[in-house]
């Protein structure tokens, strides 16, 4: 049997056994490189010094880390699978090592990195403006769009509170810190706009600030402040999270200040 063929009898396997046909193709795609280099020889005549040879080759090749980890899981499933289908004698895919994958950025953004927002901030024309968007986000961990759609009558600067409202129309209550008041006080006092109905309103329009352009100002600070980790908008939720669980909140609290309707959303957090 050839290498072509040993391939398209464990595709047909896995697709027997119930895997979506756009799995199926996944697995097709990369094989590609593989069978380029052994399709044509017999599957038996193949052993671990070839596969760590094919390794060698696509190392070579400009790839992304995880395409390059792919290329080597199929081969090693392949061969797997040969061997629990009693078609080569052979268990060398044990001695197959998958490559590394480099770690994931965290979800969170880190407080450091939101010390460096913050102090990139300074001399900026929306320095103060830009200091209260970040600072609300992270000591309320609300959803950029409750943050942009947020009404002077709905903040409560003497209890430290506001009204939000999210993802239709849902409103709920937020608490956040005197730090946080501060900043909000002094945008207030010195926004160009100061009857604006909208507490985070555009710098040259009474307008409130729209998710992309939160999201656009958040890139521009951590592009001046040098930062590598995520400053999206949800980023900041995850660390409102990741903060509450630290300092002993459970998962039930937090999930309910974070405005999830199911605890399993916040799981995934």
């Amino acid at each position: 049997m050839k290498v072509n063929e040993a391939v398209e009898k464990f595709l047909i396997s896995i697709q027997a056994d119930g895997v979506k046909d756009s799995t199926v193709n996944w697995y097709r795609v990369r094989f590609r490189r593989f069978l380029d280099m052994y399709g044509d020889h017999d599957i038996g005549e193949i052993d671990i010094d070839d596969v760590r040879l094919y390794i060698v080759k696509i190392r070579e090749e400009d790839v992304s880390a995880h395409t390059f980890f792919s290329w080597v899981r199929v081969v090693r499933r392949l061969f797997k699978w040969l061997y629990e289908e009693r078609k080569i004698d052979d268990s060398f895919h044990r001695r197959i090592k998958l490559p590394k994958l480099p770690q994931p950025v965290p979800k969170a953004v880190e407080i450091e990195d939101v010390v460096k927002l913050l102090d990139a901030c300074e001399g900026t024309p929306g320095e103060a403006r830009d200091r209260a968007v970040i600072l609300f986000l992270l000591d309320t961990g609300c959803r950029v769009g409750g943050l942009c759609g947020l009404k002077v009558k709905d903040l409560d600067l003497a209890n430290l509170r506001a009204e939000i409202y999210e993802k239709g129309e849902r409103g709920r209550l937020v608490l956040f810190g005197e730090r946080t008041a501060e900043a909000l006080r002094r945008w207030l006092t010195s926004r160009p706009f100061p009857d604006s109905e909208w507490v985070f309103t555009s710098l040259v329009v009474d307008s409130p600030m729209n998710p992309n352009s939160v999201i656009q100002m958040l890139r521009r600070l951590k592009r001046r402040a040098g930062i590598q980790g995520r400053v999206n908008p949800h980023a900041f939720r995850h660390a409102f999270a990741r903060e509450y669980i630290i300092n002993g909140g459970d998962l039930a609290s937090v999930s309910q200040l974070m405005g999830h309707t199911q605890i399993a959303v916040t799981k995934m957090f």
